[in-house]
């Protein structure tokens, strides 16, 4: 029984190490695809770092550095499997948490293709200022296979430092298409006779 427990948590331990890796390289993969880059700033919680990954790359650090003072050389296969997984998740956590803004459009989240919208899909935007930075509000069109036209909104957080670059690159992209668009005049005279 108790060979067959190890054989099970080492081979979980296995399986999680290598989908670990394949999520880092995909994270890695989408990040390399990206072209013409205007912006990117870190989104995490803690200071623009993952949580989660974060704290667990620390904790093992932690024990793996326990398990080398105590001497325990069986455990060290096991802490280095456990270090390596906390190295890819953070690698992949931290690429996902970053926004990027392209000349093609805004990517929130860089692993989830719905957080991703091109900029000719932005029907509107609202920012709100705060002390840390803005909230943008942009209202998109929804894309799908079934033809109807629905909205969304995406919201995202641009910190004080990248505020004035944002806005300007906001601006370049949908300023003019926006004042494209006039407003019909309205006789309200006219209205109000009939």
């Amino acid at each position: 029984m108790k060979e067959i427990l190890l054989i099970f948590f080492y081979g979980t331990v296995i399986l999680f190490t290598v989908a670990s890796t394949f999520l880092a390289g995909y994270s890695l993969q989408n990040k390399f695809r990206l072209r013409n880059v205007r912006l990117n700033w870190r989104a995490g919680k803690m200071k623009g770092y993952p949580l989660f990954a974060t704290v667990f790359l620390g904790l093992i650090g932690v024990l793996s550095s326990i398990v080398y003072l105590i001497g325990d050389a069986s455990n060290y296969s096991i802490f280095a499997a456990y270090f390596w997984i906390g190295c890819m998740w953070f690698i992949s956590s931290y690429l996902a948490s970053k926004h990027y803004i392209t000349d093609h459009g805004i990517v929130k989240n860089l692993n989830e293709p719905s957080q991703t919208i091109p900029w000719f899909q932005v029907m509107d935007f609202v920012e709100r200022e705060g002390l840390q930075g803005s909230e943008f509000t942009f209202t998109y069109s929804e894309m799908d296979k079934s033809l109807t036209k629905g909205y969304k909104q995406l919201r995202l957080f641009v910190p004080v430092t990248k505020r004035k670059a944002f806005k300007k690159v906001v601006s370049l992209k949908l300023k003019s298409r926006f004042e494209e668009e006039s407003l019909p005049e309205i006789d309200l005279r006219r209205i109000q006779e009939d």
